[in-house]
């Protein structure tokens, strides 16, 4: 605690109340879901909190900057409320992990996490929300054609409610695969840029089953060890979302959870290695005996603030970023991944669309055997400065994966 250091996998948010300005800390990586708010007047404190500093070098800088004495007691007080929500790079931190590791390995179903935050906890009213989204019909069966793959976003489900609803919309239309491999973003660093779990997914609605033969199969096959990152899992939404929906419009479906994370320059400088799990988990679908289909779990750009851009978005920037999605769309229809990447590498992607590695997995799995249409694309507005997020729901018909 002599010069403390602040952990990988924080988001310091300026916010406002009654006039004031504060710091919203929080968690990404999911080991504290609680936030810490700090006086805005702290937050060139946190840049000194880099494991090389002391509280006295903390003391003297605020002294230089303000020429105001703060006591060693109150930089003291924010290091302890840091150190207790595990906040900062220490032994404190370092055994929670190793405990969070070990239940997350010894527990053979992955814990729903945003239950009563993105959607309902209580079963009856899930499924009353459900099914205002995607109503029960009765299909004609002579019109179900085989449904192979499917885009969905991963935003907030109330948020993105119009898009998820004609993916799933298309799912009960047609004729379903009996496995559904869940291709979700990866929105932090995965070890081997691909992470496979074995686990059941818990809803509210019951468990979505994993098809532990299949999972299995890819994970032999794949060039890297893909269990390495298993534990990206627990927090991430990108899968828990689409087994939600799952659990209501087919609810005896399996699936095998893949998070997919890679930057435009591991594709460029790993390419072979990333091809070769697509490969491994076309062969790996193709000889397993049932029918399987891929499912992306993906947004789109992200565009203000929030997100890093120097403006503030108006309408016609998001008609603008609508526009260039079209071109992706284009290309993901066609299953092309050739030009889908070149659309993305056109601009460095600049408009930081967060789904590219399911997208591409999705594409190069798919190629040549199957037709895919959009069925809704749309944008939401996510803060009061009018940073918003793009996506979009396509649906593919064809034979499923086939050998290339």
């Amino acid at each position: 605690m002599e010069h403390p250091k602040l952990r990988y996998g924080l988001e310091a948010v300026p916010v406002q109340h009654q006039g004031r300005g504060y710091i919203l800390l929080r968690d990404r990586l999911g080991y504290n879901d609680k936030p810490v708010l700090l006086l805005a007047d702290f937050a060139p404190f946190l840049t000194f909190l880099d494991g090389r500093h002391s509280v006295r070098d903390i003391q003297a800088f605020f002294l230089r900057r303000t020429g105001q004495l703060i006591y060693s007691e109150q930089i003291e007080e924010m290091i302890r409320v840091l150190d207790e929500n595990l906040f900062l790079d220490n032994a404190r931190y370092a055994d929670h992990v190793r405990r969070e590791l070990q239940r997350f390995r010894d527990d053979p179903v992955r814990r729903m996490r945003h239950a009563g935050k993105s959607y309902p906890e209580k079963p009856d009213e899930l499924r009353a929300f459900l099914d205002a989204l995607v109503p029960a019909s009765a299909p004609d069966t002579a019109e179900r054609r085989p449904l192979v793959g499917l885009v969905a976003p991963h935003i907030d489900i109330r948020a993105g409610k119009e898009t998820f609803a004609h993916a799933y919309a298309a799912l009960r239309k047609a004729a379903p695969p009996a496995v559904w491999i869940i291709l979700g973003t990866g929105h932090e660093p995965i070890e081997n840029f691909f992470a496979v779990t074995v686990k059941d997914f818990e809803t509210p609605l019951g468990l979505v089953a994993c098809d532990r033969e299949l999972a299995e199969a890819i994970i032999r096959r794949a060039p890297w060890d893909v269990r390495a990152g298993e534990y990206a899992h627990s927090r991430e939404h990108t899968v828990e979302f689409q087994a939600v929906f799952l659990a209501h419009v087919q609810p005896a479906a399996r699936i095998v959870p893949v998070l997919c994370s890679f930057g435009i320059e591991d594709w460029d400088t790993r390419k072979s290695a990333i091809d070769a799990f697509c490969d491994g988990l076309r062969e790996a679908a193709q000889v397993c005996g049932k029918s399987v289909g891929l499912l992306a779990s993906v947004d789109l750009a992200h565009i203000g603030p929030r997100y890093g851009d120097d403006f503030v978005p108006n309408r016609l920037t998001v008609q603008e970023h609508l526009e260039a999605d079209r071109k992706l769309l284009g290309a993901l229809e066609t299953l092309d991944p050739d030009a889908f990447m070149a659309e993305i590498l056109r601009d460095g992607n600049a408009r930081k669309v967060c789904g590219v590695p399911p997208l591409y997995v999705l594409s190069r799995v798919l190629r040549g055997t199957a037709q895919g249409r959009v069925l809704h694309h749309d944008h939401a507005v996510v803060d009061p400065q009018g940073s918003f997020v793009t996506f979009a729901a396509l649906a593919y018909e064809g034979g499923g994966p086939q050998e290339s």
